[in-house]
């Protein structure tokens, strides 16, 4: 039997448009280390920084499919003015998107109002409504259900000034 070669849409069809129970959690994967290096003022090399994926997630019906989230891009991500929850701590962290361990996709997330909410990343900053296509909100969404905490993920989104558009992504 031959496989289909699958492709970026496909895979992100079949991630965003799963649920979490769809999703086995692997606690503290041990790949995807990023090194950083800790210089003194002579640029001599203190120590190295080790930070990992602070969770990841197989797809149970095709454990072809990881994803890896938790990883911080920017620990105090500057929101633009007014934008609601612009005060409160946000950062970036990436979820990491792997086909048969193969890095595939490698999307920025927003945590917002001190991590109480992962959202989707605009592509940019404009005036509200921040178009959101459908998939790129349902994959956020997802992410939100199994690493973020309890929190109303749509009443954020919608609070956030974000609304979902019918457009293909990625």
């Amino acid at each position: 039997m031959a496989e289909q070669e699958m492709r970026l849409e496909r895979y992100m069809e079949i991630v965003a448009g799963s649920q979490p129970e769809d999703w086995l959690m692997i606690e503290r994967p041990t790949l995807r280390h990023r090194f950083t290096p800790m210089l003194d003022d002579k640029e001599q090399l203190i120590r190295q920084i080790i930070d990992e994926p602070m969770v990841g997630f197989s797809y149970r019906p095709d454990v072809r499919l990881t994803l890896l989230f938790g990883l911080v891009e920017m620990a105090q991500y500057p929101l633009p003015a007014g934008m609601p929850y612009a005060e409160e701590n946000a950062r970036t962290v990436l979820l990491h998107c792997l086909y048969e361990g193969q890095l595939i996709h490698t999307e920025t997330l927003l945590k917002v109002d001190r991590q109480r909410c992962i959202l989707p990343m605009p592509v940019a900053w404009g005036e509200p409504p921040q178009a959101i296509p459908r998939r790129q909100h349902d994959l956020a969404r997802l992410v939100h259900q199994l690493a973020g905490p309890f929190t109303d993920f749509e009443q954020y989104f919608k609070n956030s000034g974000m609304a979902v558009v019918e457009r293909p992504w990625p």
